[in-house]
């Protein structure tokens, strides 16, 4: 049976909540005649003593109609309540805590921010959902603020949105390019219950580790996802699938995961260049962990490789083709590529179907001949080009 979330789990101290008209008015009146007050004056004073706050008639009145009006601009805002609050009332009048789910329309992070509207309560705790931790530690950006999540690849950042509202339900968000990335910024109430859940207290690059909850899964198909989300983000597959990352807790947790999915992985090792801990999937491996993904993704369509999938499957190709092993034809396929047009050597990898690692140690062998130049992107990727006497 799946684990999941019930709103009476979130943390009450940092979650607003809107509740159906009826429930919400039901419930205040029931707590106001069980407290004998004869007014809601009356019931905010024995709140204010009990818990040390600073509430008053009108905030119990705004409660019950669910808005308040700007009377500068007359907008009317929706009045959520705090979690806590809700609760002492639900145990107060001893209404069924079970059925408190039902009765949520919306909640939000504190007073104000993005609201998560047609929740889905309880939420599932599944492979999709947990993936979306990992993509926090990825190219994620959370904490006490709203959170957001970037990418250079707009399918990447799509792909997130809808693990999100899958997850999470319907939810207020902003979509952005800046700088050629996509932005997606999103209740910070989602952090709020990830945090809570997965006891995360960091997402930052240098703080963030893989939750004992997900290291502990007995289901590798919620280890996979999170591995998934990982390779999407911080992945770079060439000849085989490298992992990278500057925290050595995270990517020693995110080796683990691909252990426990039965990869084999190369050891930890520290790049200089990179100014990273790397490790990478065997090559013998490519054949199983497409496969393992495949059938993950049917079950949750969003836990996929993303605009990723077809450099697995270059490789799966490539493997099929015996290039000649001479080092002349290889300079001769690099320098007829690089006639037509400038490229990294990536590119020349696809379009030659000759193994990276095979194409850049050509392009370095014609670099120090004097053969070719390179300059460098502002991605930092080397284009490279033929000297102008071997265009001829």
């Amino acid at each position: 049976m799946n684990e999941t979330i019930h709103i009476s789990d979130f943390p009450e101290d940092k979650i607003y909540i809107l509740l159906n008209e009826k429930y919400r008015k039901n419930l205040i009146e029931k707590a106001r005649h069980k407290l004998e007050c004869k007014n809601y004056f009356e019931l905010s004073l024995i709140i204010n003593r009990k818990f040390k706050t600073r509430f008053n008639g009108g905030d119990i009145k705004y409660w019950l109609e669910g808005k308040k009006i700007d009377i500068r601009t007359g907008i009317k805002h929706p009045k959520f309540m705090p979690l806590w609050l809700v609760l002492f009332l639900v145990n107060l009048v001893k209404d069924d805590l079970a059925i408190l789910d039902k009765k949520v329309v919306a909640y939000r992070s504190g007073g104000r921010g993005f609201i998560v509207n047609l929740p889905i309560l309880p939420i599932i705790v599944t492979p999709e959902f947990e993936s979306i931790v990992i993509h926090l530690f990825g190219d994620g950006y959370a904490g006490d603020f709203t959170p957001s999540y970037f990418q250079k690849n707009k399918i990447a950042v799509d792909n997130f949105i809808k693990k999100l509202k899958n997850c999470f339900g319907n939810f207020e968000r902003s979509v952005y390019l800046i700088n050629d990335m996509c932005y997606v910024r999103f209740p910070k109430a989602m952090t709020d219950v990830l945090s809570n859940f997965y006891n995360i207290h960091s997402y930052m690059s240098y703080k963030s580790k893989v939750p004992i909850k997900i290291i502990n899964r007995k289901d590798n198909n919620f280890k996979l996802a999170c591995l998934v989300a990982y390779i999407v983000d911080e992945g770079n597959i060439r000849d085989v699938i490298s992992l990278y990352s500057v925290n050595l807790n995270l990517i020693s947790g995110m080796r683990k995961l691909a252990l426990d999915c039965g990869y084999k992985c190369s050891k930890l090792q520290f790049n200089k260049k990179a100014n990273s801990y790397i490790f990478t999937i065997s090559i013998k491996n490519i054949e199983k962990i497409y496969y393992d993904i495949c059938n993950l993704s049917k079950l949750f369509p969003t836990c996929n490789l993303s605009f990723k999938e077809k450099s697995i499957k270059f490789i799966l190709n490539r493997r099929t083709i015996n290039n000649p092993r001479d080092r002349k034809i290889t300079q001769e396929v690099v320098i007829r590529a690089l006639k037509e047009r400038s490229s990294s050597a990536q590119q020349i990898s696809r379009l030659s179907n000759y193994a990276y690692c095979t194409i850049i140690h050509t392009l370095k062998d014609l670099y120090n001949e004097g053969k070719v130049k390179r300059t460098k992107s502002k991605s930092k990727t080397f284009f490279w080009n033929l000297i102008d006497s071997e265009k001829k």
